[in-house]
């Protein structure tokens, strides 16, 4: 019996040794993967409210979506102190290669929100107001 729990162990150091390593790319995006889902979830439901004319739901989130962004900056701090910052554009392309394997839905939606014009749900309605004023008077036209 102790053999075979002997013999059990030693598999098992064995096999944990021929796993594939990680380079430091892949560690820090596994861990940054890890700070970003919340915040991911976030955006796909905010979009989602969005989509379905829900404006006031999403303005009665943004509490949470601070608290949550809050959390993943400190998440990211605590990132850097660990795997060191990257830097570079050599060291970025491959920390973002890292990513699309990792997490790709996550670097989908980075990408996505990158391509959008940068404007939170309160700008957005501060603008949708403002063209609301802006709007030409057409009852004189008509006449």
């Amino acid at each position: 019996m102790k053999n075979l729990i002997k013999l059990s162990l030693a598999f098992a150091v064995i096999a944990a040794s021929c796993a594939p390593k990680k380079d430091k790319y892949e560690a820090f995006a596994d861990d940054l993967c890890v700070c970003m889902r919340p915040m991911a979830d976030f955006q796909k439901e905010i979009m989602t409210l969005m989509e379905n004319g829900s404006q006031d739901s999403v303005m009665a989130m943004m509490a949470k979506g601070q608290k949550i962004d809050e959390d993943g900056q400190t998440c990211i701090a605590a990132l850097e102190k660990k795997h060191g910052v990257i830097e570079g554009e050599a060291e970025e392309q491959k920390a973002m290669d890292a990513l699309r394997k990792v997490c790709p839905d996550i670097v989908a939606l980075m990408e996505e929100a990158s391509a959008a014009p940068n404007m939170a749900p309160e700008d957005m309605m501060e603008d949708g107001e403002m063209m609301e004023d802006a709007a030409p008077d057409t009852t004189s036209a008509n006449k």
